[in-house]
């Protein structure tokens, strides 16, 4: 349990520090419509740098799921918010209100409560039934994605795409977590195999589509909160996590903080809110905020 734990806070490095070098990389980009700073951004090491780190976190969150239950690997994925909070205060000088920091001593109690009241065991393999959960869960994801896409640009339509962002990651989660190790051939034939690419491409690129529409701050936190509550619970359901016997209210509690201690650091979970120096020390997103234009 001991190297899980350790491989699960060093998923949390790797994707906070991700955000941080991503917007190193978009600070020394200039000012332009989306599409044009993905191009540039594309030119950056530091930004593949960053890419890099993205999927060695992900890498080690999914070793940490073999033997961690879903709702600790959640809340530890969401105290990326945190490393990313604090490497902004050094890298891009943001200042910390004293909300955050009250959230950061607030996530960081709720993970400590959090690893002592769980057992290691693996994952129940997802039955068929589990399997097709995941499958009608992203193809309500799909839908629903066309049905915001048809409201435009508004930041309706970005928040209820930020909130399908979240469900793709959390069937990603889910699916990691009760998929069976069979060996990899095997898994070209496993639906959960295939759920689990697809939960991340539809995550990542609707989670793109909100960030056009709707506020970053807004966006993020949707994408943290649902991404870690319904991961959470599809774990409890098709993987039957459970904390240790006569830990449940206090799991329950600890779970909270991290997840309420990560929603007040949101505006750290995205680098276009590093884009320049008052964004990050005022707490608000950059001047070219989306939901009025969008950014192409």
């Amino acid at each position: 349990m001991t190297a899980a734990l350790l491989g699960l806070a060093a998923a949390a490095l790797c994707s906070g520090t991700a955000t941080i070098l991503q917007a190193v990389a978009a600070r020394r980009e200039t000012v332009r419509p989306g599409l044009a700073l993905w191009r540039g951004l594309a030119r950056s090491a530091t930004y593949w740098s960053a890419l890099a780190l993205v999927a060695a976190g992900f890498g080690l969150s999914f070793l940490a799921l073999r033997t961690l239950p879903l709702f600790l690997v959640q809340a530890g994925r969401a105290s990326s918010l945190v490393v990313a909070a604090l490497l902004a205060t050094v890298v891009l000088g943001a200042r910390l209100r004293w909300v955050e920091i009250g959230a950061l001593v607030a996530v960081g109690a709720g993970l400590v409560v959090l690893a002592a009241a769980v057992e290691p065991e693996p994952a129940a393999v997802a039955s068929a039934a589990g399997r097709w959960t995941l499958v009608v869960i992203l193809a309500v994801v799909l839908t629903g994605a066309a049905a915001a896409l048809r409201l435009g640009t508004s930041r309706l339509a970005g928040l209820v795409l930020a909130a399908l962002s979240g469900t793709g990651f959390a069937v990603l989660a889910a699916a990691a977590r009760t998929l069976p190790a069979d060996g990899v051939l095997a898994l070209l034939t496993e639906p959960l195999a295939w759920c689990l690419g697809a939960g991340g491409v539809l995550g990542l690129a609707l989670g793109a589509l909100a960030l056009q529409r709707a506020p970053v701050v807004a966006a993020t936190a949707v994408v943290v909160g649902v991404e870690t509550c319904l991961g959470a619970a599809l774990g409890i359901v098709l993987a039957g996590d459970r904390p240790a016997v006569g830990a449940g209210a206090t799991t329950a509690l600890a779970f909270a903080l991290v997840v309420l201690g990560a929603l007040a650091l949101a505006r750290f979970g995205s680098p276009e809110t590093a884009a320049t120096p008052a964004a990050l020390a005022d707490g608000g997103p950059p001047a070219a905020e989306p939901g009025a234009e969008g950014r192409g």
